[in-house]
């Protein structure tokens, strides 16, 4: 298992699915938001696609923007 935090660009258009639901998101840190008031099952199981990479519960909670962009 790796702790290296993933950092992302926080303007990118993110789609958050859990169960059978589909949330598509304006940006990753409204993605992250609606993820964390999931309820614990639906956290595991959920997951958060950015571009062509797919996170899921593990790598969401290492997700984080870079200093400079959450500024702009």
């Amino acid at each position: 298992m790796s702790d290296d935090l993933i950092y992302l660009e926080p303007r990118q258009q993110a789609v958050l699915r859990y169960d059978d639901v589909e949330v598509h998101c304006r940006n990753v840190p409204e993605a992250w938001l609606a993820w964390a008031q999931l309820d614990f099952d639906q956290k595991v199981g959920a997951t958060i696609e950015v571009a062509d990479a797919i996170y899921n519960a593990r790598a969401i909670r290492r997700l984080r923007y870079p200093e400079d962009a959450a500024a702009a």
